[in-house]
């Protein structure tokens, strides 16, 4: 349990503040397409992008979050002008008449974060603000489609967003790697990674399985990742639904942990824990449950980011009770209550649904998370095994490809059950 919740709290350390991205609404983001070419000398990136989307019948403005990005260009049928200020791209147009717009635009940046480029090597990885390599609309609750081409040296590997659709030589000496996500995303959830990968692979059930390392031997990363076949397996079984495409990748490398569409970064520490004790992998079962609950179930605001993250957090627990015993699933949530009530003793103690994320505190963080998987199993021991897992398929099944809140999951857990939980909700969430 210590080495496990020493990851844990390194994971919620290299969570930056989501708030500070932005959360843009002005504008239903049908798909994106991009090409990027990142300077690993300069530490740069370059790129062009369509944007397809919907506005309001009346509107002649649109918005999306740019992060740090210079925006050169932007074209497109009826537009006027368009400025940048406080991280947002704003595009004026002369007519009022289109509601489907598609605009083109050009950009450079040089990320401060969002995209990490590691020291002494031609390596890269994205992480949280995607605003910050390309434009788009930031707001959680907005799904859209992603055409990602990214221009790296010939002798990199990579790997992006949703599924590859194919590679090409380009400009000399590199390689143009290209990757679709075609089932609607979060823009968060959109990203990739870059480097002279070591790799080895499995399956299940037609599910190509990927993983990815620039310093573990394919030997070591087989052994790692070996029970992701299972946790897979585990997760649509709950949830009642399918994973959703044919490819689920993982890549350790770097300082970081970030859940995105079709595959996981991991820190690249992380894998000698896990080849040192075959038992901690709940960071993996964590960043893989995320292809449910995150991805595809995604809270409709950040006040209710638990339903996410407590999900995660907790799902992976109840993977561990599977593989390993009740006794491994205890010693999970014993850990996570008492992260709780340390928070609780000090009075920093909060209803699982903010009012509002701004400026999350560790506090605050170790409630989303911890707080939000305890509160998990306390429901289930309310429900039992039978109601609570029937609730939880009913609910991930209608709102899957959906964004939901917290009011949402209780009414689907007591039409599921047939159960008034709005005691239960009164009193550890709301």
């Amino acid at each position: 349990m210590k080495h496990h919740f020493a990851i844990w709290v390194c994971l919620l350390i290299c969570l930056p503040a989501w708030e500070t991205a932005g959360q843009t609404n002005t504008v239903d983001v049908l798909s994106y397409a991009v090409r990027l070419e990142p300077n690993f000398q300069k530490k740069s990136i370059s790129g062009e992008e369509t944007i397809v989307f919907l506005t309001g019948p009346a509107a002649r403005e649109a918005a999306f979050d740019c992060g740090g990005l210079t925006v050169n260009d932007v074209r497109g049928q009826s537009v006027e002008y368009f400025r940048q200020e406080n991280g947002k791209l704003l595009v004026v147009f002369d007519s009022v008449s289109l509601i489907k717009r598609q605009i083109q635009l050009t950009y450079t940046g040089t990320p401060e974060r969002g995209v990490t480029f590691l020291p002494g090597s031609s390596a890269l990885y994205t992480v949280y603000f995607t605003n910050e390599w390309m434009v788009c609309n930031f707001n959680v609750s907005d799904r859209a489609a992603i055409r990602m081409d990214l221009v790296i040296p010939e002798d990199l590997d990579c790997v992006g967003v949703g599924m590859p659709v194919g590679k090409k030589e380009v400009d000399g000496h590199k390689t143009m790697h290209s990757w679709a996500q075609e089932i609607p995303a979060p823009a968060y959830t959109f990203g990739f990674a870059a480097g002279a990968f070591k790799s080895a692979a499995d399956d299940r059930s037609g599910v190509a399985l990927n993983f990815y390392s620039d310093s573990y031997s394919p030997g070591e990363l087989d052994s790692i990742f070996k029970p992701t076949a299972d946790m897979l397996a585990f997760f649509e079984e709950k949830s009642g639904m399918p994973y959703f495409q044919t490819q689920y990748a993982q890549i350790l490398m770097g300082n970081h942990y970030q859940e995105m569409t079709g595959f996981a970064v991991l820190k690249g520490s992380y894998g000698k824990l896990v080849l040192s004790d075959s038992t901690e992998t709940n960071l993996i079962a964590h960043e893989l449950a995320h292809q449910w609950w995150g991805n595809m179930i995604t809270c409709a605001d950040l006040g209710h980011f638990w339903l996410n993250e407590g999900f995660a957090t907790f799902m992976s627990a109840a993977y561990n009770e599977h593989r390993f015993g009740r006794e491994k699933y205890l010693e999970n949530i014993n850990a996570y209550r008492e992260v709780y009530e340390k928070v609780k003793a000090k009075g920093a103690d909060k209803p699982l649904v903010f009012d509002g994320w701004a400026n999350p505190s560790q506090d605050d963080r170790n409630l989303v998370y911890f707080k939000g998987a305890y509160v998990l199993h306390v429901l289930r021991e309310t429900l039992g095994e039978e109601d609570f897992w029937k609730g939880i398929r009913a609910y991930s099944r209608q709102y899957y490809g959906k964004p939901v809140t917290t009011r949402d999951f209780q009414q689907a857990m007591e039409r599921a059950t047939g159960r008034d939980l709005q005691e239960f909700f009164a009193k550890w969430i709301d």
